[in-house]
């Protein structure tokens, strides 16, 4: 066995463990969007076992179109990987902007409610001022 063929052995047995952690997160965050992503990964990352045993194959016995499996494998688990990223970026981003939104109707709400606190605050200066001076034009 020569030194490629143990490093790919070694590279199967770290790929299998990734996929391994993969699926285990995938099993604690299946739902939302952030499960969905990581749905891709673990897809990614079964392709990436793929490629990995294509390659051992090719070190024991070479056959003239695993190269092409390779590389097909390696882009799809490239294109799978940039999907699920991108998904978790826009998750985190309208959660964000949402956020925002939020913030921003927490202050309109808190605005509208001081303006008629401030409203309510002088009715009763107005009318107490009024019971006053009702109370003063009955003393003279």
């Amino acid at each position: 066995m020569n030194t490629e063929a143990f490093i790919d052995i070694i590279l199967l047995i770290f790929v299998l463990l990734a996929l391994s952690f993969g699926v285990r997160l995938y099993s604690l965050l299946r739902t939302g969007e952030l499960g969905r992503s990581w749905q891709f990964i673990v897809w990614g990352v079964i392709l990436l076992v793929l490629r990995e045993i294509l390659r051992l194959g090719n070190q024991l016995s070479p056959i003239p179109n695993f190269l092409l499996f390779e590389k097909v494998c390696e882009a799809g688990f490239a294109i799978l990987l940039c999907y699920a990223l991108w998904r978790q970026w826009s998750a985190f981003n309208f959660l964000h902007t949402r956020r925002k939104k939020k913030i921003q109707w927490d202050k309109f709400a808190k605005s509208i409610a001081s303006f008629t606190e401030q409203q309510v605050s002088e009715t009763k200066e107005s009318e107490a001022e009024k019971e006053w001076r009702e109370q003063w034009y009955r003393k003279v």
